[in-house]
């Protein structure tokens, strides 16, 4: 298996942090090594909770969690071990992992508090790079990125928003991440052809606000 190291925040993950609330309480699905634990408890004060299914990837979060849990979110003893009511879920590029997205989204809802929120990061398969390739008849899996090969979910803004509300939750923030050097007349021409990945947040609050 893979073990995930990153020196710094990648955008996506950037923005996420930017709609987590100071002194929170957080669970972390997929935390890897903890780079994004260790922000959330140093930089932000919040109490994290820390999942991951690599047993060595979880020991290194450990440093940065109150509570780090070794499991897999196919299993239904993994889903009792992590009862409890938190702030903000945070699934960073871990939903298109799963075999079941769309369930793990439902069961997340009873791990949440009435006000709580699910934050998600997830690769835009319309990519422009994505679609070229496809143009050329290819469709061939890489070590890392939107074609990484341990992905077993695709989605692109359709999609993901539609998983989101076929979960039961409102779309209250959503975010098109893009590369560096991509020209700003690009992204309003084409905008989710050059949006590598998205960046959604969804609440448990009744449908009272227009999705964004």
């Amino acid at each position: 298996m893979k073990v995930y190291r990153q020196p710094r925040l990648g955008f996506s993950q950037q923005s996420i942090n930017s709609l987590v609330n100071p002194n929170s309480s957080v669970l972390e699905m997929g935390c890897a090594t903890g780079y994004m634990t260790r922000h959330f408890q140093e930089e932000m004060g919040c109490r994290v909770t820390a999942l991951d299914i690599s047993e060595e990837q979880a020991e290194l979060a450990r440093p940065f969690a109150e509570r780090v849990i070794v499991g897999d979110l196919s299993d239904d003893e993994t889903w009792q071990e992590l009862a409890g009511a938190y702030d903000h879920v945070i699934y960073a590029d871990v939903l298109e992992h799963l075999a079941n997205p769309w369930l793990a989204l439902e069961r997340t809802k009873k791990l949440l508090k009435p006000d709580g929120t699910v934050i998600a990061s997830i690769p835009n398969i319309a990519y422009y790079k994505i679609r070229k390739q496809l143009l050329l008849g290819r469709f061939d899996y890489t070590e890392s990125g939107i074609m990484d090969d341990t992905h077993l979910r695709f989605f692109t803004e359709k999609t993901a928003r539609d998983m989101f509300a076929r979960a039961g939750y409102e779309i209250v923030n959503f975010e098109r991440i893009y590369q560096v050097k991509t020209d700003r007349r690009l992204r309003w021409l084409c905008p989710n052809a050059f949006a590598y990945q998205f960046v959604i947040k969804g609440s448990l609050k009744s449908l009272s606000c227009p999705q964004i």
